[in-house]
Protein backbone atom coordinates (compact mmCIF):
# COMPACT_ATOMS: atom_id res chain seq x y z
CA UNK A 1 0.00 0.00 0.00
CA UNK A 2 2.57 2.54 0.89
CA UNK A 3 4.64 1.83 -2.23
CA UNK A 4 1.22 2.22 -4.72
CA UNK A 5 0.88 5.70 -2.77
CA UNK A 6 4.65 6.73 -3.24
CA UNK A 7 4.53 5.84 -6.51
CA UNK A 8 1.04 7.84 -7.09
CA UNK A 9 3.04 10.50 -5.28
CA UNK A 10 5.96 10.25 -7.54
CA UNK A 11 3.76 10.16 -10.93
CA UNK A 12 1.90 13.06 -9.90
CA UNK A 13 5.12 15.00 -9.26
CA UNK A 14 6.79 14.11 -12.73
CA UNK A 15 3.37 14.92 -14.36
CA UNK A 16 3.78 18.48 -12.70
CA UNK A 17 7.33 18.70 -13.96
CA UNK A 18 6.40 17.66 -17.02
CA UNK A 19 3.61 20.39 -17.49
CA UNK A 20 5.91 23.10 -16.40
CA UNK A 21 8.65 22.09 -18.74
CA UNK A 22 6.61 22.22 -21.30
CA UNK A 23 5.36 26.22 -20.72
CA UNK A 24 6.00 27.86 -23.31
CA UNK A 25 8.84 30.17 -22.72
CA UNK A 26 8.54 34.03 -21.90
CA UNK A 27 10.49 37.22 -21.64
CA UNK A 28 9.07 39.87 -19.51
CA UNK A 29 10.64 43.58 -20.71
CA UNK A 30 10.42 45.29 -17.03
CA UNK A 31 11.22 49.08 -17.82
CA UNK A 32 12.67 51.85 -15.07
CA UNK A 33 13.61 55.24 -14.63
CA UNK A 34 16.15 54.67 -11.96
CA UNK A 35 20.05 54.21 -12.95
CA UNK A 36 20.91 50.36 -13.23
CA UNK A 37 22.87 51.41 -9.62
CA UNK A 38 19.61 52.40 -7.83
CA UNK A 39 18.62 49.58 -4.94
CA UNK A 40 15.10 48.88 -6.84
CA UNK A 41 16.75 48.03 -9.75
CA UNK A 42 19.60 45.62 -8.35
CA UNK A 43 17.00 43.70 -6.07
CA UNK A 44 14.77 43.33 -9.24
CA UNK A 45 17.63 41.20 -10.23
CA UNK A 46 17.64 39.26 -7.32
CA UNK A 47 14.10 39.23 -7.60
CA UNK A 48 13.87 38.09 -11.57
CA UNK A 49 16.24 35.16 -10.57
CA UNK A 50 14.26 33.83 -8.37
CA UNK A 51 11.29 33.91 -10.60
CA UNK A 52 13.20 32.11 -13.49
CA UNK A 53 14.35 29.16 -11.16
CA UNK A 54 10.45 29.02 -9.76
CA UNK A 55 9.62 28.69 -13.27
CA UNK A 56 12.35 25.73 -14.18
CA UNK A 57 13.61 28.64 -16.48
CA UNK A 58 10.48 29.53 -18.73
CA UNK A 59 9.57 32.96 -17.18
CA UNK A 60 12.29 35.45 -17.32
CA UNK A 61 12.46 39.35 -16.97
CA UNK A 62 14.68 41.59 -18.80
CA UNK A 63 15.68 44.82 -16.97
CA UNK A 64 15.72 47.98 -19.04
CA UNK A 65 16.85 51.05 -16.33
CA UNK A 66 17.60 55.09 -17.05
CA UNK A 67 14.05 55.20 -19.00
CA UNK A 68 15.32 53.48 -22.20
CA UNK A 69 11.73 52.28 -22.84
CA UNK A 70 10.27 55.50 -21.61
CA UNK A 71 10.42 58.59 -19.31
CA UNK A 72 9.18 58.12 -15.18
CA UNK A 73 5.46 59.61 -16.05
CA UNK A 74 5.00 57.36 -18.86
CA UNK A 75 5.44 54.26 -17.32
CA UNK A 76 2.19 53.55 -16.14
CA UNK A 77 0.65 53.85 -19.95
CA UNK A 78 3.68 51.99 -21.02
CA UNK A 79 2.26 48.84 -18.93
CA UNK A 80 -1.43 49.82 -20.18
CA UNK A 81 -0.27 49.95 -23.91
CA UNK A 82 2.30 47.35 -24.15
CA UNK A 83 5.59 48.82 -24.35
CA UNK A 84 7.47 47.05 -21.43
CA UNK A 85 5.38 44.45 -19.49
CA UNK A 86 6.38 44.92 -16.47
CA UNK A 87 6.89 48.56 -14.57
CA UNK A 88 8.14 50.78 -11.64
CA UNK A 89 5.15 53.73 -11.26
CA UNK A 90 5.12 56.41 -9.44
CA UNK A 91 2.10 57.74 -9.02
CA UNK A 92 3.01 61.12 -7.72
CA UNK A 93 4.06 61.76 -11.18
CA UNK A 94 0.32 62.03 -12.83
CA UNK A 95 -0.91 63.92 -10.27
CA UNK A 96 -5.29 63.50 -9.92
CA UNK A 97 -5.25 60.65 -11.92
CA UNK A 98 -4.61 57.86 -9.23
CA UNK A 99 -6.02 59.45 -6.22
CA UNK A 100 -6.78 57.18 -3.99
CA UNK A 101 -3.13 55.84 -3.77
CA UNK A 102 -2.28 59.68 -3.39
CA UNK A 103 -3.43 59.07 0.56
CA UNK A 104 -0.18 57.70 1.09
CA UNK A 105 1.69 60.98 0.00
CA UNK A 106 -0.37 63.11 3.54
CA UNK A 107 2.25 64.28 5.90
CA UNK A 108 3.48 62.48 9.28
CA UNK A 109 1.71 59.05 8.21
CA UNK A 110 4.29 56.48 8.34
CA UNK A 111 7.00 55.57 10.64
CA UNK A 112 9.33 54.08 7.22
CA UNK A 113 9.00 52.02 4.56
CA UNK A 114 9.85 48.50 6.25
CA UNK A 115 6.89 48.64 8.12
CA UNK A 116 4.90 50.53 6.40
CA UNK A 117 5.22 49.25 2.78
CA UNK A 118 3.40 45.89 3.75
CA UNK A 119 0.17 47.88 5.34
CA UNK A 120 0.58 50.31 2.02
CA UNK A 121 0.41 47.15 -0.40
CA UNK A 122 -2.44 45.29 2.24
CA UNK A 123 -4.74 48.10 1.84
CA UNK A 124 -3.90 49.19 -1.61
CA UNK A 125 -4.59 45.95 -3.70
CA UNK A 126 -8.32 46.30 -2.56
CA UNK A 127 -8.47 48.90 -4.74
CA UNK A 128 -5.81 48.76 -7.50
CA UNK A 129 -8.14 46.52 -9.90
CA UNK A 130 -10.75 49.78 -9.92
CA UNK A 131 -7.96 52.60 -9.92
CA UNK A 132 -5.66 50.79 -11.84
CA UNK A 133 -7.94 48.72 -13.58
CA UNK A 134 -5.71 48.53 -16.85
CA UNK A 135 -2.71 46.70 -15.59
CA UNK A 136 -1.93 43.80 -13.29
CA UNK A 137 -0.41 45.31 -9.54
CA UNK A 138 2.00 43.31 -8.28
CA UNK A 139 4.05 45.40 -5.36
CA UNK A 140 3.27 48.48 -3.64
CA UNK A 141 5.72 50.07 -1.55
CA UNK A 142 7.45 53.59 -0.77
CA UNK A 143 11.29 55.02 0.01
CA UNK A 144 12.22 55.62 3.62
CA UNK A 145 10.44 58.92 4.27
CA UNK A 146 11.92 62.17 3.15
CA UNK A 147 11.54 65.15 5.44
CA UNK A 148 12.96 69.21 5.40
CA UNK A 149 16.96 69.57 4.56
CA UNK A 150 17.75 73.33 4.64
CA UNK A 151 20.69 75.34 4.16
CA UNK A 152 20.15 78.36 6.12
CA UNK A 153 17.61 77.67 9.35
CA UNK A 154 15.84 74.76 10.76
CA UNK A 155 11.89 74.17 9.47
CA UNK A 156 10.19 73.33 13.36
CA UNK A 157 6.46 74.48 12.90
CA UNK A 158 4.40 74.94 10.00
CA UNK A 159 5.12 78.91 10.65
CA UNK A 160 8.27 78.71 9.83
CA UNK A 161 7.76 77.78 5.70
CA UNK A 162 6.02 81.25 4.78
CA UNK A 163 8.12 83.13 2.26
CA UNK A 164 10.62 80.33 1.68
CA UNK A 165 11.33 78.29 -1.44
CA UNK A 166 11.40 74.46 -1.66
CA UNK A 167 12.51 72.00 -3.72
CA UNK A 168 8.98 68.78 -3.24
CA UNK A 169 8.92 65.90 -3.72
CA UNK A 170 5.72 65.35 -4.69
CA UNK A 171 2.28 67.17 -5.82
CA UNK A 172 0.98 66.54 -2.41
CA UNK A 173 4.22 68.23 -0.57
CA UNK A 174 3.68 71.14 -3.40
CA UNK A 175 0.29 71.54 -2.35
CA UNK A 176 1.01 71.94 1.85
CA UNK A 177 4.12 73.86 1.25
CA UNK A 178 1.63 76.52 -0.47
CA UNK A 179 -0.90 76.22 1.82
CA UNK A 180 1.78 77.14 4.13
CA UNK A 181 2.65 80.63 2.62
CA UNK A 182 5.80 79.16 1.12
CA UNK A 183 6.66 78.09 -2.62
CA UNK A 184 7.10 74.92 -4.26
CA UNK A 185 9.87 74.63 -6.81
CA UNK A 186 9.65 71.61 -9.07
CA UNK A 187 13.29 70.42 -10.47
CA UNK A 188 14.72 67.36 -11.46
CA UNK A 189 16.48 65.73 -8.24
CA UNK A 190 19.40 65.83 -10.13
CA UNK A 191 19.35 69.64 -10.45
CA UNK A 192 18.66 70.22 -7.34
CA UNK A 193 22.34 70.86 -6.21
CA UNK A 194 22.92 73.08 -8.15
CA UNK A 195 19.87 74.82 -7.17
CA UNK A 196 20.35 74.64 -3.57
CA UNK A 197 24.23 76.65 -4.23
CA UNK A 198 22.92 79.03 -5.88
CA UNK A 199 20.11 79.70 -3.37
CA UNK A 200 17.40 79.31 -5.97
CA UNK A 201 15.43 76.93 -2.69
CA UNK A 202 16.07 76.89 0.50
CA UNK A 203 15.75 73.82 1.42
CA UNK A 204 14.76 70.41 -0.32
CA UNK A 205 12.39 67.66 0.65
CA UNK A 206 14.02 64.41 0.23
CA UNK A 207 14.96 61.23 1.87
CA UNK A 208 18.26 61.11 3.74
CA UNK A 209 19.98 58.75 0.61
CA UNK A 210 19.39 61.97 -1.23
CA UNK A 211 22.38 64.00 0.99
CA UNK A 212 24.81 61.43 -0.56
CA UNK A 213 23.63 59.84 -3.62
CA UNK A 214 23.39 63.35 -4.95
CA UNK A 215 25.53 65.05 -2.69
CA UNK A 216 23.04 67.34 -1.64
CA UNK A 217 24.87 67.11 1.99
CA UNK A 218 27.15 69.11 0.51
CA UNK A 219 24.60 72.21 0.23
CA UNK A 220 22.84 71.53 3.38
CA UNK A 221 22.77 71.94 7.08
CA UNK A 222 19.67 71.58 9.28
CA UNK A 223 18.03 68.28 8.83
CA UNK A 224 14.69 67.05 10.29
CA UNK A 225 14.41 63.53 11.54
CA UNK A 226 10.87 63.04 11.94
CA UNK A 227 9.20 61.04 9.09
CA UNK A 228 7.71 64.01 7.07
CA UNK A 229 6.30 62.38 4.09
CA UNK A 230 6.65 59.40 1.63
CA UNK A 231 5.97 58.88 -1.86
CA UNK A 232 4.68 55.73 -2.87
CA UNK A 233 5.36 53.33 -5.71
CA UNK A 234 3.62 50.25 -7.68
CA UNK A 235 4.96 47.35 -9.78
CA UNK A 236 2.42 47.00 -12.67
CA UNK A 237 2.69 44.61 -15.26
CA UNK A 238 0.53 44.31 -18.60
CA UNK A 239 -2.65 42.65 -18.59
CA UNK A 240 -1.98 40.68 -21.58
CA UNK A 241 0.90 39.47 -20.25
CA UNK A 242 -0.33 38.13 -17.63
CA UNK A 243 -2.89 36.69 -19.33
CA UNK A 244 -0.85 34.82 -21.46
CA UNK A 245 1.15 32.90 -19.19
CA UNK A 246 0.20 29.22 -17.96
CA UNK A 247 -1.27 28.31 -15.01
CA UNK A 248 2.29 27.43 -13.19
CA UNK A 249 3.80 30.34 -14.14
CA UNK A 250 0.89 32.52 -12.81
CA UNK A 251 1.44 31.05 -9.42
CA UNK A 252 5.40 31.44 -9.47
CA UNK A 253 4.58 35.11 -10.32
CA UNK A 254 1.60 35.68 -7.74
CA UNK A 255 4.02 34.13 -5.04
CA UNK A 256 6.80 36.82 -6.05
CA UNK A 257 3.66 39.59 -5.78
CA UNK A 258 3.90 39.01 -1.77
CA UNK A 259 4.71 40.91 0.95
CA UNK A 260 7.39 38.65 1.73
CA UNK A 261 9.15 39.80 -1.55
CA UNK A 262 7.97 43.73 -0.47
CA UNK A 263 9.60 43.10 2.56
CA UNK A 264 13.16 41.90 1.23
CA UNK A 265 13.24 44.98 -1.93
CA UNK A 266 12.07 47.63 0.63
CA UNK A 267 14.49 46.33 3.52
CA UNK A 268 17.45 46.69 1.08
CA UNK A 269 16.95 50.34 -0.29
CA UNK A 270 16.27 51.39 3.56
CA UNK A 271 19.60 50.28 3.93
CA UNK A 272 21.45 52.81 1.74
CA UNK A 273 19.02 55.60 3.63
CA UNK A 274 20.21 55.05 6.86
CA UNK A 275 24.26 54.23 5.64
CA UNK A 276 23.23 57.92 4.53
CA UNK A 277 22.54 59.21 8.17
CA UNK A 278 25.42 57.46 9.90
CA UNK A 279 27.20 59.66 7.43
CA UNK A 280 25.99 62.69 7.19
CA UNK A 281 25.01 63.03 11.16
CA UNK A 282 28.10 63.09 12.70
CA UNK A 283 29.49 65.47 10.50
CA UNK A 284 30.25 68.70 12.32
CA UNK A 285 29.03 71.29 10.48
CA UNK A 286 25.36 69.58 9.98
CA UNK A 287 22.71 70.06 12.19
CA UNK A 288 20.25 67.14 12.84
CA UNK A 289 17.35 67.69 15.02
CA UNK A 290 13.97 66.49 15.89
CA UNK A 291 10.62 67.97 16.64
CA UNK A 292 8.40 67.44 19.30
CA UNK A 293 4.85 65.86 19.92
CA UNK A 294 3.51 69.24 20.22
CA UNK A 295 5.43 70.55 17.08
CA UNK A 296 4.31 67.19 15.22
CA UNK A 297 0.47 67.98 16.14
CA UNK A 298 0.98 71.86 14.76
CA UNK A 299 1.93 69.83 11.21
CA UNK A 300 -1.06 67.74 11.20
CA UNK A 301 -3.29 70.42 12.33
CA UNK A 302 -1.68 72.31 9.80
CA UNK A 303 -2.07 69.96 6.49
CA UNK A 304 -6.29 69.26 7.57
CA UNK A 305 -6.98 71.05 4.92
CA UNK A 306 -5.01 69.10 2.36
CA UNK A 307 -6.47 65.67 3.89
CA UNK A 308 -9.70 67.67 3.21
CA UNK A 309 -8.98 68.22 -0.21
CA UNK A 310 -7.85 64.37 -1.09
CA UNK A 311 -10.83 63.34 0.54
CA UNK A 312 -12.99 65.40 -2.01
CA UNK A 313 -11.34 64.24 -5.18
CA UNK A 314 -11.44 60.81 -3.77
CA UNK A 315 -15.26 61.17 -3.36
CA UNK A 316 -15.36 62.65 -6.78
CA UNK A 317 -14.01 59.32 -7.98
CA UNK A 318 -16.59 57.55 -6.56
CA UNK A 319 -14.90 56.02 -3.43
CA UNK A 320 -16.01 56.21 0.14
CA UNK A 321 -13.29 59.01 1.73
CA UNK A 322 -13.83 58.02 5.02
CA UNK A 323 -13.41 54.63 4.59
CA UNK A 324 -10.44 54.26 2.57
CA UNK A 325 -8.67 56.37 5.02
CA UNK A 326 -9.72 54.17 7.95
CA UNK A 327 -8.85 51.26 6.14
CA UNK A 328 -5.33 52.68 5.74
CA UNK A 329 -4.61 53.55 9.28
CA UNK A 330 -5.98 50.03 10.31
CA UNK A 331 -3.21 48.85 7.73
CA UNK A 332 -0.51 50.62 9.10
CA UNK A 333 -0.90 49.99 12.32
CA UNK A 334 -1.53 46.42 12.00
CA UNK A 335 1.97 46.27 10.41
CA UNK A 336 3.58 48.97 13.08
CA UNK A 337 3.87 51.37 10.33
CA UNK A 338 1.73 53.98 11.45
CA UNK A 339 3.19 57.22 12.75
CA UNK A 340 1.55 57.98 16.10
Amino acid sequence: MKRAIAAAAGALALAAFAAQAQDKPVTLKFSYWVPPKHSLVVSTYGWAESLAKATNGTLKVQIFPSNQLGKGPDHYDMAKDGIADFVLVNPGYTPGRFPVIAAAEQPFLTTGTINGSPGFQEWYLKYAPKEMKEVWTCLVFTHEPGTFHMRGKKVEVPGDIKGLKIRTGNATSSRFIGMLGGSSVAVEITEARETLARGIVDGIMVPWEGLTVFRLADVTKFHMENPLYVSIFTWNLNRKAYDGLSAAQKKALDQHCGLDWTKKIVTAWAARDHDAIQKVKPLSDHVAYTINAQQVAQWRKAAEPLRKQWADEVTKAGYNADQVWSELVAALKKHNGLYQ
